[in-house]
């Protein structure tokens, strides 16, 4: 069962924090407790990030979908670090707690991020938008860090149909991320 500790936050990710090494970038203290379905969202792309020369991920809330995600037990003292990192003082994103359904079926409180700006809403089956699409690295961040986490096989294969950019990160990026390996 997950539950949180002392001095401590859940945080559930569902976009490039899925990744281990790309957590552990600016959360050192992260710890992966399992994976978590968020309902009545959707996984979408629509602010275009210089860092990972392509859109980042953000969630929607829509009535029928669903996001599989990463949870996450952070300490405390690593929160403003993740909140740095979510671009919250930018206004990028902002902070939620979300009721997250573990795979046993129990429900537990996590901190999640989501855009400012939410995109209209696709159709099922619609192609992103050229101009919504993230780079290859970012995207092979989501896939990568889905498979590690072991998210369902069928959310999976719906992540490898999301389209990218044919960009790359930028060389910072490319290098935190090396970094980590």
């Amino acid at each position: 069962m997950i539950e949180n500790l002392p001095d401590t936050f859940l945080y559930y990710a569902y976009g490039s924090n899925l990744l281990k090494k790309r957590i552990h970038i600016n959360n050192p203290s992260a710890v992966f407790l399992g994976i978590g379905r968020l309902d009545g969202h959707q996984l979408d792309f629509i602010k275009y990030s210089e860092h990972w020369r392509g859109t980042s991920a953000t969630i929607v809330p829509t009535e029928k979908s669903c996001v599989w995600g990463a949870i996450w037990r952070l300490h405390n003292r690593d929160m403003p670090a993740l909140d740095k990192q979510e671009g919250v003082d930018t206004n990028w994103y902002f902070a939620k707690t979300v009721d997250v359904v573990t795979p046993d079926g129990n429900t537990v409180q996590c901190r999640t991020y989501q855009q400012t700006i939410n995109p209209e809403l696709r159709k099922e089956g619609e192609e992103l938008p050229p101009e919504r699409r993230p780079c290859i690295t970012y995207l092979d961040c989501i896939i990568n860090g889905a498979k590690e986490c072991e998210l369902p096989e069928d959310y999976i294969e719906e992540l490898k149909k999301i389209p990218h950019n044919g960009q790359i990160a930028s060389p910072k990026m490319i290098e935190k991320l090396n970094r980590c390996n």
